[in-house]
């Protein structure tokens, strides 16, 4: 057959019985070539967009309220959540990387989006409702029965049903984009590149953990620990959905609790954390993952793509 071209590779079905890790590879010679420019896109990507939405919502949010100070303290405000509408710009910015990785992911890699979703090229929903009941009830059980410190804030703002609605209707957005990204087209390309399953978790749980910024040790153990338990569950269940679920209840949950208390900035630009706080953190994240698993075995969902042609 035809070489494929590096660039604008057509639509091509991943090879049969391999994992979530494996569904860059295939029988052309650049698949590894095609991954390793793939993560540069993906990463250039990632900074134009959200940097480009991120300054856009901020300057019209500096506009709609009357340019009080300077266009930095405005995007200031935004970016820590300081005003209401930074959840929103925040969020969505963050949420469209989807668009960066689905597209490198088909123009480059020839894969259609539903094989970023899963092994079964497309996204599941009944596993990813599943999965969303399991965060929320696992993660605020942790939370509510490991006595977690709700003091220091000073009490709900105004209108603070606006800010409710908002997180519940962007910080799934949120995390689905994350999740794309790490657990999903890094994840994908560090297997084809390594052939290796725990290098692909590995990595993309360590880049997950450090691009979180500056953070104590305590705290990063704790973004490095969900990353690994996430990209491990993704590997077990053949695909996004139960991380997608557990990330977008933790930060559903965690920002409805801030917002009643008063302490969305602080949640949002936190840097360091307890070991007493993340060491019940750990356990819930794995406490999911094995839910998550089970969930996928009793729906029937597959872990690695068909025995034949997919």
């Amino acid at each position: 057959p035809a070489p494929r071209p590096l660039v604008g590779a057509p639509p091509a079905r991943p090879l049969p019985n391999v994992g979530y890790t494996g569904l860059l590879t295939d029988a052309s010679g650049p698949f590894r070539s095609r991954a390793a420019l793939g993560l540069v896109l993906v990463a250039l990507g990632y900074l134009v967009v959200t940097t480009l939405l991120m300054d856009a919502g901020a300057a019209v949010s500096w506009l709609a309220r009357g340019r009080h100070g300077s266009f930095s303290d405005g995007y200031a405000l935004v970016a820590s959540y300081g005003v209401v509408e930074g959840v929103a710009v925040v969020d969505l910015a963050l949420a469209s990387v989807v668009l960066v990785v689905l597209a490198v992911a088909r123009w480059l890699n020839g894969r259609a989006p539903g094989w970023t979703c899963s092994v079964e090229g497309r996204l599941r929903p009944g596993l990813l409702g599943c999965c969303l009941v399991i965060g929320f009830v696992v993660l605020n059980a942790v939370y509510l029965l490991g006595g977690a410190d709700r003091s220091g804030g000073s009490g709900p703002p105004e209108h603070a049903w606006i800010w409710v609605l908002l997180v519940l209707l962007t910080s799934p957005l949120q995390a689905a984009g994350e999740e794309f990204l790490f657990r999903g087209y890094v994840q994908q390309a560090v297997g084809a590149l390594t052939g290796r399953t725990w290098a692909a978790v590995g990595a993309s749980a360590l880049v997950f953990a450090l691009m979180h910024g500056t953070q104590n040790a305590a705290l990063f153990i704790d973004r490095l620990g969900f990353g690994l338990v996430a990209g491990a569950v993704v590997v077990a269940t053949g695909g996004l959905e139960a991380s997608i679920a557990v990330h977008a209840a933790n930060n559903v949950s965690s920002f409805c609790y801030a917002v009643a208390a008063g302490t969305v900035s602080q949640t949002r630009l936190i840097d360091e954390s307890t070991w007493s706080t993340t060491a019940p953190n750990l356990v819930a994240y794995a406490l999911c993952g094995a839910l998550a698993v089970l969930a996928a075995r009793l729906l029937g969902r597959r872990r690695t793509t068909g025995p034949g042609p997919v």
